[in-house]
């Protein structure tokens, strides 16, 4: 499976800043999903730097519009037709990987693994508030937290 799939009929349309996209019948679909907010990665207290190149869309071999970050600030984006929840966002960052076992959060940077199975907490946090990472669906303005104790 390809976790970090662009919809190629989807990049004009983000680049040009259209706010819905028509259906092959010429009738409006859903709007075109234009949302942003703050993010930040801490891990044992200390900021995980997502300013590298390697996270940034416009140097990742692969990004997906769906959730992406851009060199010129320190946002998250989401664009496209339906939203993504918090742990899908941070599953289709490069060089990130999500996903819950036996109950327990795993996430992956780089070639780290944080497994709360093995001992790690993994919080994650929408305003300061805690949230399940798979039932939160992002909106425009989150400001989002992941705060990773080992």
């Amino acid at each position: 499976m390809n976790r970090r799939t662009v919809l190629a009929v989807a990049l004009p349309v983000a680049v040009a800043g259209c706010s819905g996209i028509a259906g092959d019948d010429g009738s409006p679909e859903t709007e075109f999903l234009d949302a942003s907010g703050d993010i930040e990665v801490r891990i044992d207290g200390e900021q995980f730097d997502l300013s590298a190149d390697r996270f940034q869309s416009e140097h990742a071999e692969e990004y997906s519009l769906a959730f992406h970050l851009h060199e010129f600030d320190d946002k998250w984006y989401m664009e496209g037709r339906e939203p993504v929840t918090f742990a899908e966002g941070i599953d289709l960052l490069p060089h990130f990987e999500y996903e819950r076992v036996d109950g327990g959060d795993v996430l992956r940077i780089d070639d780290e693994a944080y497994d709360e199975r093995e001992g790690a907490t993994i919080e994650f946090a929408v305003g300061g508030e805690a949230v399940d990472p798979t039932d939160y669906e992002l909106r425009d303005g989150d400001s989002l937290l992941v705060s990773v104790s080992t």
